[in-house]
This record gives C-alpha cells, structure tokens and sequence, in this order.
C-alpha cells in the first residue's frame, strides 16, 4: 500500500502554517550595513614615525572607484551642495572629478542642501569617503551602532558621514580641525546615519595627521535636526581599533587637550532619557546598545563577536603583552593597546589579511570551510534567522570593495612622503599600490568599473575574480596568492623608495612641478604594471586549478578531497548521501594527517585501530606533528617548479603573514597559537 502523504497524514493546517511561517522568514532579507573596520597607529608606535590609519569598506554593492578632487578657489558667497546618501556605482555624478563625470546620459542630482564654501579647498584623494589629503590629513571609517536612529521619512538633518569626511578633507590641515569641524557641522545641520535603523545610526572616524591620533564618533539626536558627538585623542605609543561599535568610554569634556564634545553633551544626554547623570561619563555605555543583546541585522539573533572578534585579534597581534582576551563583551575591550614593538605599513597591510588562523576560531578549519580550507563565508539567509547562529567574522571578508592604509608624516625628511596605499577588492588577494599627495595622475583602471558590469580593465574586477576563484581550493590557490602578493609588494617597496628620495630633494629644492610630475607617472605606471601582472596572474590561476586538478608544472595531476572531509562524511562503498553531526573534537585523519591536501602516509600508523567509525579519536601528538611535516614535504615537491617562475612564501599548512615562534619576522604580531594542533575544534562527524 503506497505511503500517505504528508498533508493528508498530519492535516493541512499544519503544512498551510509551516509554508506562511517560511514565506515569512524568507521575506526577510538580511541587510548587512557598511560594515567596515578601522585602525589608527600613532607615530612612537610605527616603525617609522609616520601615523597610520586604516579602512575597509565592507560594502558589497559600494562603488569602489577612486576619485583624485583638485585644490580649487571659491569666489565670495559660493555655495557647497551636499547630497543625500548614496553608496552604489554611481556615487557622485559632477565635475568634482574626472572619476564623477557623466556618462551614458547620466544626470547630476539635486543637493539635499547647501552650506557656505570657504575660500580655498585643499585637494585630496577619495572613494566612498575622503581619505588624505593635501596636507597629510587622513582618515579610516567604521559604521557604528547607535542609540539614536534618524528616520529617513520627513528627514530634516542634512550631513551623513560622506560629507563631513569630504568637507575635512577640503578645510582642516589637522585631526584637531577636523574633529571641530565636523562636530559644528553636524550639531548646526543635523546627522543621520549612513544606513537606516540602529545598526547604522552611529559612525567611527579614526583621524591622524602626521602628530596625532583622534577617534571621533557621532550619531543623531531626539529632534533628529543636531547630533551627539565625543572625541577622544590616542596617547601615543598606541593603537586603537573600532569594528562596527563605539570605542570611546569615559570622557572629561573640560580637559580638551585629550577630549572634545559636542555642546551640552551630559545634560543633553540626561534629558534624552540615556544617562543618569551620576558618575563618570562613558560614551560608550550611553550612546551606543550592549551588542550581546542587540540584533545588529533585524530578525537575527544578536552577533556581539562580529565586533569583539576582530578587536581581539588585532589587540591580542599588535600587544600580545596587554593580554586582551577573546570574549562577547565589548565593554570589557580596551579603548587603544601600547604596540609591543613598531609597526610598519607592510604589517598592517597584512593585519588585514588575517582570517584567524592558528586560533581556536580560525576561518580556514572545520566543514563549513570546505574540504579546502575557505576562510570566506556566506551572510544572510533563512538558515542562520532559524538556528540564531553565528560564525567568526574577519577583518576583511569577500564583500570589502577595497582597503587602505594612510601615511602621514609630520618630520618631511627624504622619503617621508604622505600616501595612500589602496588595495581593490578583499586584501587577502590583493595588492597594495600608493597614491601620493598632490599627484593628481593615475592609472584609469582605478576609476573605472562597477559591480553590476563585468570589465577587466577595472582593477577592482582584475583583484575580485582571483578572489572568486580562489574558493575553488583555497588552501592550495592561498599559496600561489600569498606568494604572489609578497613578491609585488616587495617590488613596490624597493622602486619607490629610491624614487621618493630623488622627489623629496625636488621638493626641498623648490622644484615642486617636476617632483610631482615624476611622482605621477611613478604611481601611475607602477599601478598599471601591477593590474596588469595581476590580471594574467589569474589567467595562470585558472589554467593550474582547471577542473579540480594540478595543471602545473605537470596537467591532470590528482588532487582529490582531504582524508578528514572524507571520513567526516563516512565515505565509504554506499554511494548514497551521508550527512554530518556535530563533534566536539576533530576527525582522525584530520589530527594524523593535518588538513590536506596532499596528506603523507605514515606507515607506522596502524589503520584499523585509528580509524574510529565516528571520525574521532584521541590526538597522538607525536603523529600529528609527523604528519604536518610529511604533508609539507609534499607542498615542496609539487610547487617548488611554480615557485622559480618568480613566487616566493612558506611551505606550512599553518603558515601566517608573519611566521610563528622563532621564524617570526615580527614578534609582536606572531599569534601565540601558531601552529598549535587542532583536537578541540568544533567538526562533523558521519551521520546516516
């Protein structure tokens, strides 16, 4: 007798009640903000005493463009447009830029408002916010939560972070103007968030002008015409960090050499109903929701790590000794950390490359990785609304549009040239290129291209596929990648830093256009020759990996999925789909072999006895540490050819930006988990 169906087994009121509830979930998409992440170094604590900020934008549908703004002159009584929030291609339709210039019919849109221009305006670079300019002014920005969302309908406040970053860039020469400046603005003009509802209701400026370092945060107010705002200045020797949350904790609003504040800021606060008025004032706890209770994307459970996580890795890297600790608790985070030794730009570049590995929340382990080790993951969806979950987010994922770190330098000595260093698409496969102040030439493949249109002439696109690509086999492509990487970079470093000696003396001589001339076709072609060399770089990436296999130096060589991705599944002579359950430890084979690919035999490994059929057994140190070298002896031998074709990096499954324990390049920034063996992660074992 056939089966009965579903419905009419269990009625239909129960069917019609589970397709509304999904119909329900489905409908609610996931709207995952600017979510950026921002560093700022102080000069004692760089290696070369320039100031450092930092900035991804975390945008997956932000117009990545670069755009170079000129100094201009104003005549008495001119007027600035500022426009209402925009974050997709185009982001600016003007004659700001060549970048912004019309095309295909595209129409300039009407200002939301205007304010009076001053006089003169500096030149600066910029993309979805002013970055540096003309006067070593920089800045990096991360959206923030807040406890005073601006609604959008009716909206009577004219700036959003854009604009004030843009209008800094243009009048301020230090971090201290800037703060000043765009707190006035604000409080007189009125403050929205750039995304709707509390999760964008707030932002973090991180600014630093060659001397200082200030954190400035802001968000709207009651009447939604003015805004509350606090800044606080980095003692130096310090870094601080902000990832989608307020960092500033108490503030003195009378001593103004370390804070500033917006007007009347405490008895504003106590009579929006925020703060009691007893005590020390902390910004923080008042103006911003406890991240463990709050659903930072409506209809999720809260996510508290996705901010915590990445503090604590950048902390626990830059001052191991500070012994930040990982935890969902924002307010048990410090404000800024003293570096353990100074920083260089090729550091932080590489900070954000980071993806965790070595530590008991590394990306590139466990099922949801892959049987290759992806560090990427995938946001949104009806699974994660259901289960309330959440995975470790990154300093950068694959939805950063670009990345930078800005130098700035207060002592002008040969070869202290203010830059910008930009990096397209996600910086773990990408390259970073220098702007320099007051160039105004550079390479067209940094101002063109968007994501609704596939071109490689865009560099943005060039960086982006071998990003896509790489999830194929992550943990083989990341060594190409990672070697690559490091061989353009080091080549960046050893051209430009002879030729921004020669254009430093042409400074400091007087001869002012030929510098800048020289800079310009310097940046220019240099970035040109890497988009370049990166755009046939993934042609190669795509031949070497074609249809699961090794095509390089030999084709068709196997590759085949890891021993542990297969016992995890309980692969075995039943073809049929097997499914996995969760396990505290990791499989066998996993522990013996590491993760693979290309796992060596050990032969003194007695099969039967490890093979336990749930994929689990205890760690046998001595194995597994066997096992990892016998895997990297296997690394040598199929890339060492690849690599005398010009790419360099280290044979370890557990290999880091900076190597662990006495191979480190900068111990400071060597994790202290490098390398440790993985028996505790959460896994899968086989399910029927």
């Amino acid at each position: 007798m056939p089966r009965a169906s579903w419905p009419s087994r269990c009625g239909i009121a129960p069917q019609l009640l589970c397709v509304w509830l999904s119909a329900f979930l489905l409908a609610q998409k996931a709207c995952y903000v600017n979510s950026c992440t921002t560093i700022g170094v102080t000069a004692k604590a760089s290696s070369d005493g320039s100031t450092m900020v930092t900035h991804t934008n975390d945008c997956a549908q932000c117009d990545s463009r670069v755009a170079y703004i000129p100094a201009r002159d104003w005549p008495a009584g001119t007027k600035r447009p500022i426009y209402k929030a925009k974050l997709d291609y185009p982001r600016e339709i003007s004659n700001r830029s060549e970048t912004y210039r019309p095309v295909g019919g595209q129409q300039t849109p009407i200002p939301s408002g205007y304010i009076p221009e001053v006089e003169h305006t500096f030149g600066y670079w910029e993309a979805m916010y002013g970055y540096l300019n003309e006067h070593g002014l920089g800045l990096g920005e991360s959206t923030t939560a807040a406890n005073f969302p601006v609604p959008r309908t009716n909206l009577k406040a004219l700036f959003w972070v854009r604009p004030l970053t843009l209008v800094v860039m243009e009048r301020c020469r230090t971090a201290r103007c800037a703060v000043d400046t765009m707190g006035s603005l604000a409080e007189t003009y009125g403050f929205y968030g750039e995304d709707p509802g509390a999760s964008g209701a707030g932002e973090c400026l991180i600014l630093a002008d060659g001397r200082e370092v200030w954190v400035f945060e802001i968000t709207g107010d009651p009447t939604g015409k003015s805004a509350f705002w606090a800044a606080a200045r980095v003692q130096d020797g310090h870094v601080v960090a902000s990832a989608n949350n307020f960092v500033i904790r108490e503030i003195n609003c009378d001593d103004t050499e370390n804070f500033r504040c917006s007007t009347d800021l405490l008895a504003r606060a106590q009579k929006a109903g925020v703060w009691d008025g007893k005590g020390a004032f902390d910004w923080m706890g008042v103006m911003a929701p406890d991240i463990r209770a709050f659903s930072y994307t409506p209809g999720y459970a809260p996510i508290p790590m996705y901010t915590t996580a990445r503090l604590w890795r950048l902390f626990s890297r830059v001052s191991p000794s500070s012994g930040v600790m990982l935890t969902d608790n924002q307010y048990a985070l410090p404000f800024s950390v003293h570096a353990d030794a100074p920083l260089t730009h090729r550091q932080l570049m590489d900070l954000y490359r980071d993806h965790y590995e070595g530590t008991k929340i590394d990306l590139t382990l466990g099922p949801l990785a892959g049987p290759f080790g992806s560090p990427n993951r995938m946001e949104g969806g009806l699974g994660l609304k259901v289960l309330g979950g959440q995975f470790a987010r990154s300093l950068s994922l694959p939805r950063t549009s670009y990345a930078l770190v800005i130098q700035s330098f207060i002592e002008k000595h040969a070869g202290a040239l203010d830059k910008m260093w930009f990096a397209s698409d996600a910086p773990a496969s990408s390259v970073f290129v220098p702007f320099y102040t007051n160039v105004s030439g550079f390479s067209s493949s940094y101002r063109i291209g968007q994501m609704a249109e596939y071109d490689d002439r865009s560099a943005w696109w060039v960086f982006d596929f071998v990003a896509n690509w790489m999830d194929l086999n992550y943990r083989l492509m990341s060594i190409d990648v990672k070697a690559k990487i490091a061989t353009l970079q080091d080549l960046i470093d050893e051209h430009r830093e002879p030729m921004e000696a020669t254009a430093s003396k042409l400074l400091a001589s007087g001869q002012t256009r030929q510098a800048l001339e020289r800079l310009a076709d310097f940046q220019t072609d240099l970035q040109e020759r890497v988009v370049d060399t990166w755009r046939k770089f993934g042609h190669f990436l795509i031949m070497k990996y074609n249809d699961g296999h090794l095509n390089y130096p030999t084709v068709a060589a196997q590759i085949g999925y890891p021993g542990w991705w297969l016992q995890t599944f309980n692969v075995d002579s039943n073809i049929r789909p097997k499914w996995g359950q969760p396990s505290a430890t990791a499989p066998s084979f996993f522990e013996l072999y590491g993760p693979g690919p290309f796992e060596h035999m050990l032969p003194q490994v007695n099969m039967a006895a490890s093979a336990v059929y749930n994929g689990v057994s205890a760690p046998l140190a001595w194995v597994s540490a066997a096992g990892v070298w016998g895997m990297a002896v296997q690394y040598v031998a199929v890339f060492a050819v690849g690599w005398l074709a010009g790419t360099r990096g280290i044979l370890s499954w557990c290999s880091f930006p900076w190597n662990c324990k006495a191979r480190a390049l900068s111990p400071p920034l060597a994790a202290p988990g490098c390398c440790d063996h993985y028996s505790d992660y959460y896994v899968a074992a086989p399910s029927a």
